[in-house]
Order: structure tokens, then sequence, then C-alpha cells
């Protein structure tokens, strides 16, 4: 697997076993798609070596590819059992829904998936470790739950300190779901084949599977918001040039406002990489109207204007739901609007965004 970090920050979690030697089967029953099964699609795309399986009945039999476009031949199979034959030993929830709350047919599964001796990584707010007939099963097959978004101790409220041993760039978006994880996770690679010491910095569940480091921000106590994307920033910082700060939710969003405007406040990034899907007129759930580009990196550079102006440096699109010419229209009408360098990092590469940030932090 490629090294993911110019340095090494302290593990928050209990690894199940070193990243590289997991063969995950993942499950992502009946919504394999970027949209449906976020974690599923970003664990094919950056850890695809270690995948072995994903589970959807409603593309199977198929491959990856066929599913969602990359992947190559990872077979899309029915069924834990067909997965069992492939030899995983991790099996991985695969999608993250709204109050990321296990149903029953979740609970079946992860049983299923321990009595079967597979390690378990859970994206979920809902811990399977907590649950006692769960985890006297784990307990008895010798096999670990992992709960990612079970926070570090000792959190507290920030400092003020984030920015003090070098620049954080910070992926904010139009809404969820927009590819801030995606894009910090292409620049970052981006950087680090320039020869720029670049760490990333997860904070949400799919980058901490993907790096093996991270705080789940959004399953932090409010106060502690800040405090808790001021240590990840400062625990990512050692060795590198420049921390890449995976962002959550949205300032325009109702319901994750607070994490991203928290997480900014903690973070005091140097630069903003903001994220949008082209296609999307509204917040998705709601009816909220997501402004002009130009409009809303105004708000995300004045979000905290009093405590200090954050610069929108460049724009990442996700249109993965366009084609290339219609996906080459839509950077020409940003790039147009907004005046700042616009890609889609993922079809197009990152390259533009790299240079931007690299000429704004003269490094």
């Amino acid at each position: 697997m490629e090294r993911l970090s110019g340095g090494a920050p302290p593990r928050s979690y209990p690894l199940p076993m070193p990243l590289g030697a997991r063969r995950m089967a993942i499950l992502a029953d009946g919504c394999f798609s970027p949209l449906g099964a976020k974690t599923a699609v970003c664990l094919v795309r950056y850890a695809a070596g270690e995948v072995v399986a994903v589970i959807d009945a409603s593309r199977s039999p198929s491959t990856a590819r066929e599913a969602i476009g990359f992947g190559g031949e990872i077979p899309v199979v029915a069924s834990l059992r067909e997965a069992l034959a492939l030899g995983p030993n991790t099996f991985v929830f695969g999608t993250a829904p709204r109050g990321g709350m296990l149903a029953r047919a979740d609970r079946a599964a992860a049983a299923e998936a321990i009595r079967s001796g597979l390690h378990v990584m859970n994206g979920m707010h809902e811990f399977l470790s907590e649950d006692g007939e769960l985890a006297a099963l784990a307990a008895g097959k010798g096999v670990v739950l992992w709960d990612v978004r079970r926070p570090p101790e000792g959190l507290g409220v920030a400092s003020g300190n984030a920015c003090a041993l070098c620049p954080v760039i910070f992926t904010v978006g139009s809404d969820c779901n927009t590819g801030k994880m995606t894009a910090g996770m292409e620049i970052h690679r981006e950087l680090i084949r320039d020869g720029v010491r670049s760490g990333f910095a997860a904070s949400g569940q799919t980058g901490i599977m993907i790096t093996g480091n991270g705080i789940p921000v959004d399953r932090v106590v409010a106060d502690f918001i800040g405090g808790a994307t001021e240590r990840l920033v400062l625990e990512t910082a050692p060795g590198n040039d420049v921390v890449i700060l995976e962002g959550q939710g949205s300032i325009l969003h109702p319901g994750y406002a607070g994490v991203t405007y928290g997480m900014i406040a903690g973070a005091l990034p140097r630069a903003c990489i903001l994220c949008h899907q082209p296609t999307r007129a509204t917040v998705r759930g709601y009816t909220v109207p997501i402004p002009p580009l130009a409009e809303l990196a105004s708000l995300y550079e004045g979000a905290i204007s009093g405590i200090r102006r954050i610069p929108v440096v460049g724009i990442a699109l996700n249109t993965f739901d366009l084609d290339d010419e219609r996906s080459h229209r839509a950077v020409e009408a940003a790039e147009r609007e907004t005046g700042l360098p616009v890609t889609d990092p993922v079809r197009f590469g990152a390259g533009v965004l790299v240079h931007a940030i690299r000429r704004f932090l003269s490094i």
C-alpha cells in the first residue's frame, strides 16, 4: 500500500492488523454506489489491494469496475457466505447512513462475520463493542471489534495552536458527500509525488479506515470539536511541510454546520479547497439552496473572520455523474465564475490544486 503520510502520527485506535495485511469483505448491500456507500467506494479506491469482495446482492454477480467504474476485478457477491470463499479476515460496514445507527440486519451480519472468525470494522455511531452479546462472541472467537467512530480519551477545548507547526489546508464542501475526503487524499498523494512532505489528517470514519489514523470529529462532544481537530492537526504535523485536513459537513447544512464551524475554528487553516458536486442544487435531504460557487467561497472565507479570514485557493468538483464533455464544461464554468483553479481531482488529476497550494504557501 502506498505510504499515506510524510510523518507517522500516533494511532488513536488499535488496528486489528497492520495496514496492508487486511483482507476485507465490505458490506454495501443494495447501495454500492458513490452516494449510497461512500465508505465502500473509497476503500475500493484507496485500499483496493486489501479488498477481496464487496457484498451487494442487487449488483451480484459483477465486478467493482462494472458497478462503480473502477476497482478492477474485485468481485461483487450476493452474501457473506460467498465472500468467505475468497478468504477475508476482516468484515467492514461499507455505508454510513444518516444518524449512523445499526439496523437489525447489520447486527445479524456482524454476528455472522464474528462466528466466521472475521475482525469487524464498524463506522457507525452505534458501537458493536458495547453490545454485550457481540462483544462476548468476539472475545470467544479472538477477533477485534473496531468501532472506528469511538473518539480517543482526553479531548478538551482548542487552545488556538493548531497552525503552530505547519500550515493546514482544509477541504470544505457545499454539502455532505461532495468529495472532501477524496479531494484531500488526491491532493495529499499528489503533493507527496511532487516531493512535498504532506500529512493527511483523517477526521471521518472512511479516512480513518484507509489510513489507520485519525479522530472521528463528528462523534466528539460539541465543546471539544475544536480541541479534537487541533489535536488531530498537531499529531499529523510533525515531519511534514503541510497538513491536508479532511473536512466534515458543510456550513450550509442544517444538521452538521456546527461540526464544520468547530473544525475551522480548531484547525485555523491557512487556506481551504472548496468541494462541490455541480449537479446538486440543494443540500441533500433539505430545501436549502446551494449558492453560486463564488458566493459560497466568500461564505467560507468569512466563516470565522473575527478570528482569521481563510482564503479559498481552489475548487474540487465531484463530476462522477457527468460524462467527460460535461465535466470539462463544469470545470470551465467554475473557473470563469470564481477565477480560481478548478478540477475534478479524480477524473483530471489534482495537479492544478497542488500547484495553487504550493504557490500560496511558497513550498
